[in-house]
């Protein structure tokens, strides 16, 4: 049981020992579902975001997002990541996120294939 407490105790401590300064807060929502956001904290993180509610096809709307987020990594350099959130997804981008290996020649020729001789079930029967 005291050693319970005493893990308590210094989770506790380590926990308000890393409470960070707020710097700056801005908030707005409108009527319209328009919005922004924006903080920063005094441990160098910061973000803002800004949002329209936009309409996706005739029957539903959705929102439309930019923003960008920042950080102070382990290595003491600033990770910046800025992004758009709509209909497409989520689409960050930043310096330091992976980057997807190059498209196989052999796919790009397939898929050049295909968008030529596009498929078309009516002549595929009356062949048979």
């Amino acid at each position: 049981m005291k050693f319970f407490l005493v893990l308590c105790l210094c989770v506790a401590a380590a926990l308000a020992k890393d409470e960070v300064q707020l710097i700056s807060n801005e908030a707005m929502v409108e009527y319209d579902g328009k919005f922004h956001y924006h903080y920063e904290l005094g441990d160098g993180s910061k973000a803002s975001q800004d949002g329209v509610l936009k309409n996706v096809d005739p029957e539903h709307q959705g929102e439309s997002i930019e923003g960008k987020f920042a950080f102070v990594g382990d290595d003491g350099k600033e990770y910046l990541v800025s992004y758009i959130a709509d209909e497409n997804g989520y689409q960050p981008i930043g310096d330091h996120l992976p980057t997807p290996p190059p498209v196989p020649e052999s796919v790009l020729k397939t898929l050049k294939y295909l968008e030529e001789h596009p498929y078309n079930p009516e002549a595929a029967a009356k062949k048979h």
